[in-house]
This record gives C-alpha cells, structure tokens and sequence, in this order.
C-alpha cells in the first residue's frame, strides 16, 4: 500500500467516524418532562439555558457499527482504492519517464563541447534545461492536484452512499443514534447486541451490487 492510499485510507477512517456520529432523532416525546437548568457563574454572569430531554434518552434506541469493519468490507471502498492506487502509479511512472528524458538531456548538454558555442547557442541550451526543470515541477504539482481531486471525489461518493442506505436502513430500523466505533477509539461497547456492522456492510454490498448489476444491462 502507497503512502496516498495509506492517507486516504486514515482520512476515510476520520470522515466516517464523525459522519455515523450524528443522531437519527425521532420527534420528542409529547409527553416527556423537560427540565431547564439556568445557572451563573463566580461573577453573576448568567450562563445559557440547557434543556434536557431525559424522556428522550430514556427511551432512546442505539446501534453501533465498526469503522474498520466497513471500511474493510464495502466493496466499493476497494474498488475505489485500486483506482486511486492504480491512477497514483500511472501517474508515477508518466513522471518517471519525463524525469529520465530531461536527465538525458540534461546529460546531453552537459557533454556538448562549448568550445565553438556562441553565447547566444550557451544560453540557449541554458533556457532549455530551465524549462525541462519547469516542465518536471509542474508536472509533479499536476498530478498531486489530481490524485488530490480524485481522493476528495472518492470520499464524497462513499459517504453519500453510506448516507443515503443508513437513511434508508433506519426507516425501518428507527434507530435515534448509530455511532460509530474504531479500534484504538474512545467510545467502549458492553453491549454487543448494538452492533449492526454486518447488516450496514451487507446491504451496502448488496446494494453496489445491484447496482453495477443495472449498469452493465
């Protein structure tokens, strides 16, 4: 694995992370008590009013699903991850082979006897190897910016279409929060009963397939 797949796969992590941290809340209850608690501060400063819906809580229904389990299983984080790796080295090897170019040009020059050269031909060969350098670096930054593009395209599309199936998975779910839950994370499970991983990465799964499926029709 690259290091631009490496990065990619750490931002993913992080953008699922806080994307299955929003809650799914249902409408409180009508009946449930609310309590306001106002209070100031050493200085008499009075501090914002908190409203606490605890029937709401109480009677809240909680999942939880494994970060690194989608991301491991979701097909089309796979096959989005081959692309980029695959695009990375085309793009690697296009600059390869310009880098080599310019060297031997580079090397060409270097060699060329200037002892009959006039200043004009000197200077000359002097531009040229300034603007193979230029060439290169400019060729190094236009393929950063694209693999850049490309990565911000790819973290879009996945999690649009983890949104749009966990909006669809929760109509008949009627989960209020879906947290999500990474190794080495701050959140600790008892209850292992929460866990939906396997439903989310099957119906995701499923759903690409289908998908694909259609596409190819």
């Amino acid at each position: 694995m690259n290091k631009s797949t490496s990065n990619l796969l750490i931002i993913w992590n992080v953008v699922l992370t806080a994307l299955l941290g929003w809650a799914l809340m249902r409408s409180p209850s009508a009946t449930g008590t609310s309590q306001a608690e106002a209070a100031s501060d050493s200085t008499g400063v009075i501090m914002p009013l908190v409203v606490r819906d605890t029937a709401a809580l109480k009677e809240a229904r909680i999942a939880y699903v494994h970060s690194d389990s989608i991301q491991e299983g979701f097909e089309l984080v796979k096959e989005r991850e081959a692309s980029f790796t695959s695009m990375g080295r085309q793009l690697e090897g296009a600059l390869a082979e310009k880098m080599n170019k310019a060297k031997a040009r580079y090397n060409e020059l270097m060699s060329k006897d200037q002892t009959y050269s006039t200043q004009a031909q000197m200077a000359a060969d002097e531009n040229e190897l300034k603007g193979l350098a230029s060439e290169i670096q400019d060729m190094q930054a236009s393929s950063q910016d694209r693999l850049d593009r490309m990565q911000v395209e790819m973290m879009k599309e996945i999690t649009d279409e983890l949104v749009a199936y966990l909006k669809e998975y929760n109509k008949t779910a009627g989960f209020d929060y879906i947290f999500s839950i990474q190794s080495g994370g701050q959140i600790w499970v008892g209850n292992e009963g929460l866990n939906i991983t396997g439903d989310v990465v099957n119906g995701l799964n499923a759903r690409h397939r289908a998908r694909k499926a259609a596409a190819k029709k």
